[in-house]
Order: structure tokens, then C-alpha cells, then sequence
């Protein structure tokens, strides 16, 4: 495989001998009014999205008995699919 790392053509080499200087006139990009809108708006998001409450217990008791009741009905049409293909002929 033929690389070629080619440099960029700098007219002239970088000063080492100057020091970075810090930022320190730095200004924030969003007003603090906007910031606090942004913070509230994700606590809504994040509250919104919650899971509801389940306050009814014979509700959930019904869905639980439907779930397992539906897996069961699933596993019992696996296990005779399985059954019918390993003994066709």
C-alpha cells in the first residue's frame, strides 16, 4: 500500500517560544433567562416521560395473569411446531 503523508506548506514554522493565553474575557453564549427556560424545559421532558402510576392493584393483577396466560399459549405453539418438524418424514 502506497501512503504519502503529505504536511501542509506553512510560509513560516509556528513561534514555540510564545505562550497560549487563557480566554478569560469569555462571555456565555445564552442568557442566564434562557438557560433557566432550557433547564425547566428538560425537567418537563423528564417528567412527562415518567411511567405512569399503577394505583388500581386488581388492574395490574388482570394484566400480569393476560401476559403469562399469553406466554404460556406462546410456548405451547413453539414446543409443538418443534415437535411437528423434528418428526415429519
Amino acid at each position: 500500500m502506497n501512503t504519502q503523508l503529505i504536511q501542509p506548506h506553512l510560509s513560516h514554522p509556528p513561534d514555540l517560544r510564545s505562550p497560549i493565553t487563557p480566554v478569560t474575557d469569555r462571555v456565555a453564549r445564552t442568557a442566564l433567562i434562557d438557560r433557566a427556560a432550557m433547564r425547566v424545559g428538560l425537567w418537563l421532558v423528564l417528567w412527562g416521560s415518567r411511567p405512569a402510576a399503577d394505583t388500581d392493584p386488581r388492574a395490574r393483577h388482570r394484566r400480569r395473569a393476560f401476559r403469562v396466560e399469553q406466554r404460556e399459549r406462546h410456548e405451547a405453539a413453539r414446543e409443538h411446531a418443534t415437535r411437528l418438524w423434528l418428526h415429519r418424514s
